[in-house]
Order: C-alpha cells, then structure tokens, then sequence
C-alpha cells in the first residue's frame, strides 16, 4: 500500500508524527549535551579564569530552538544564540523572556554583534553545513558551493572578532577524515559510505589551517566528544544498536593518554575542536 498517494492522511499523520519525534529528539539531545558535556567545559574555563559564570557571556552559533541557552542562563551565564533559520522564532517566543537568554535571527558568518563580545563561543553541527548544498529526496545528497573555504573561513573570522582576547570557540561536527557518516543519513535510515574527497565534511587539518588563517597565534586542539551524545535517535536503527555502545566506550577512552592523542584523527568519527584566543591576536 502506498501510504503517499494513495492514504494522504496516513502520510500527514506518519510526517507529523515524525516531526514531532525529530522536535522531541532535539530537545532531549542539546539538553543533554550542554548538561553533560558543554556545561561542564565552561565551569573549568571560568575557574581557570579566576571568573564566575555570571560574568561571563556565551554565544551558541546556530542555536536552533535556544534550549542550550535556557539551560546555560539556568547555570548563571549571559547567554546569547544566534541561528538563520526563520522559522526557529516560533520556538523562541517563550524564552526569549528569560532572564540573561538573548537570541538573535542572523547569519552566523556576518554576526550583528561588536568586537570582544563574548568569553566563549560555540557551534555544533553546523560547520559542515556551511558552504554546500544538500537534500533529502529521499536519498541524502551535498555538494559544495562555489566559495565554501572562504564561507568556513568567514565563520571562523567573525568568531574570532567578537570573541574577547583569552577567550575560546569550540566547533564540533562529524570527522571528514572518518569514512563512514553516521549523522546525516537519509529518510531510508542508510548510512553513508561517504568519499573522503566530497567536500562536505570538515577535517582536523581544514579547521586548523581555517582558524590559524584568522588568529596565527590562536591553539587549536582536538578533545574527546565522550559524554556528548544521547546516541536516542541512532539506536532506533541498526546502525545505532550495533555501534553506539561501542562508539560510547570508544570516545571514553580518548580522554586518557595515549589515546586522548587519537581525537584529531581519521579514528575518531567526530571531532570537538576547541581554539584558544591569546590575550594580544592578530585577529
């Protein structure tokens, strides 16, 4: 039986379903991954910095629905969030009126805010999707754009403009170094094979060359994503039952040396990249 021709109300209600499930997915995902794993790397920055959180601002590139600063305000810090699609307004309604929550509809590659603003940066997942052009139809397809190192490089310069002398960006996203892409899949559930030469995926090597092309005396260092996934969605698929757990105790064990020497290469399948501003940048 067809269910998009034939049943169009069994199809809307399979998509709403979906839809909502996905809303949902989101929601427990950057709830957990700020708790977990974020939260926790701001409140050693502020004691490293002799700071509470509460002086300190933090910026989400590519906020979505601004759960991640609802939960980071609930921590005391000034939060800020910026993301450029329009439709996420509609899910900033309510905590917009939160106090020290600020979001902003924009792009995050010409950013409406001034020089120094903020004391840490972040952005996760959305590097990758910089610079290219994909879909869903309903087989997975990118391709990149005309431009897309000086897009990347554009992202990382303003990042760098409104971060404060001292402070840190981090960017996480899939390792396009690492074969196998188990984060965009398609409507099918189909992981990607991907070649390693399609453009999509950002290397270790891209984002440092990118980010020492902005700051030459900037760090720029790998880190563990261990703590940061749910891993909710994956493990409704196959793919997910048979890796995730294995994937969880593989991303523990690259906190610890030697293995934490592995979180910048090709066997790690994503990457947390964590770059350090000096006090005095050529930025």
């Amino acid at each position: 039986m067809s269910v998009g021709k034939d049943n169009p109300e069994q199809s809307q209600a399979a998509f709403q379903a979906w839809h909502e499930q996905t809303l949902n997915d989101e929601e427990i995902g950057v709830r957990h991954r700020i708790h977990n794993y974020y939260l926790p790397l701001f409140l050693e920055y502020a004691r490293a910095k002799g700071r509470n959180a509460g002086s300190l601002r933090v910026l989400d590139c590519g906020c979505g629905n601004g759960t991640s600063l609802e939960v980071l305000s609930a921590a005391g810090f000034d939060a800020y969030g910026i993301d450029v699609g329009g439709f996420r307004q509609e899910h900033w309604s309510e905590r917009s009126k939160m106090p020290k929550v600020h979001l902003f509809a924009g792009d995050a590659t010409a950013m409406p805010f001034a020089d120094g603003s903020f004391d840490i940066i972040f952005s996760c997942g959305m590097l990758e999707h910089i610079g290219v052009r994909e879909g869903c139809t309903p087989e997975y397809f990118v391709e990149p754009v005309e431009g897309q190192a000086m897009l990347r490089e554009a992202f990382l310069r303003e990042s760098m403009r409104v971060l404060r002398p001292g402070g840190v960006i981090f960017v996480d996203h899939p390792n396009g170094d690492f074969p196998i892409d188990f984060w965009h899949v398609d409507l099918r559930h189909v992981v990607r094979l991907r070649r390693l030469s399609e453009g999509f995926l950002p290397t270790m090597r891209e984002v440092t060359s990118l980010a020492k092309r902005v700051a030459p005396d900037c760090t720029v260092e790998a880190i563990s994503p261990a703590g940061r996934f749910t891993f909710r969605r994956s493990r409704r698929h196959w793919f997910g039952k048979m890796f995730a757990g294995t994937l969880e105790g593989y991303f523990e064990l690259l906190r610890y040396p030697p293995f934490s020497l592995l979180a910048g290469t090709a066997l790690n399948p994503y990457l947390v990249i964590r770059i350090s501003r000096q006090r005095k940048s050529n930025a």
